[in-house]
């Protein structure tokens, strides 16, 4: 004897394998639309893409420093939102470029006439270059070089994404190179923050 089925039980089963492929082709839309969605941002994102250096700039006439400049460059994509500063010598934090020359121990003997610009909660556009530094007088240059190697800068900063990085040099003599490393979030400590 055979069985009949139901026409409404095929229709209830067609009706659900039409469901369940609607909703596997959704799926699979929402999972493409997100992997579009991370692209977009990833492209955003290295197209606001900050990079900072840290450079110095010596040039020297019959043995004699002429010029001394430290400077900060960003070579990125997109604006640096520097978020502080630290400046140390021989691990020492200086508050600024006063209290970097008294904890470096400079002799009274020696001027200190420089020139300098702050960077601390300063934006750095694209290919924008700031001197933060610049010893005006022989002596200073001189005495800034000799004790080059006992500088560290320490600059942390941030794209428009939130991103984090840390650039830091340590040695001013001109050989040295500046490293960047991935970071959550600026956590310098306030103490040590340089506010010059």
């Amino acid at each position: 004897m055979k069985t009949k089925i139901d026409p409404q039980l095929l229709i209830a089963i067609g009706v659900l394998i039409a469901s369940f492929s609607a909703l596997f082709v959704y799926m699979r839309q929402a999972q493409i639309m997100n992997d579009q969605t991370e692209i977009l941002l990833q492209q955003s994102k290295a197209n606001a893409w900050p990079h900072i250096d840290i450079s110095v700039n010596t040039s020297t006439q019959n043995d004699s420093i002429v010029s001394f400049q430290i400077l900060v460059i960003n070579k990125g994509t997109g604006p640096a939102i520097v978020n502080n500063v630290r400046l140390s010598i021989d691990g020492i934090p200086a508050r600024s470029w006063e209290d970097f020359f008294d904890k470096a121990k400079k002799p009274d003997s020696i001027e200190t006439s420089w020139s300098a610009s702050s960077i601390s909660n300063s934006v750095l556009s694209a290919n924008e270059t700031i001197l933060i530094f610049s010893p005006q007088n022989q002596e200073l240059r001189t005495w800034i070089f000799d004790n080059s190697s006992k500088i560290k800068l320490e600059i942390c900063y941030r794209s428009v994404f939130d991103d984090y990085w840390m650039v830091e040099r340590e040695g001013f003599s001109g050989m040295e190179q500046s490293s960047a490393r991935s970071l959550h979030e600026c956590s310098l400590s306030e103490d040590e923050l340089f506010v010059n």
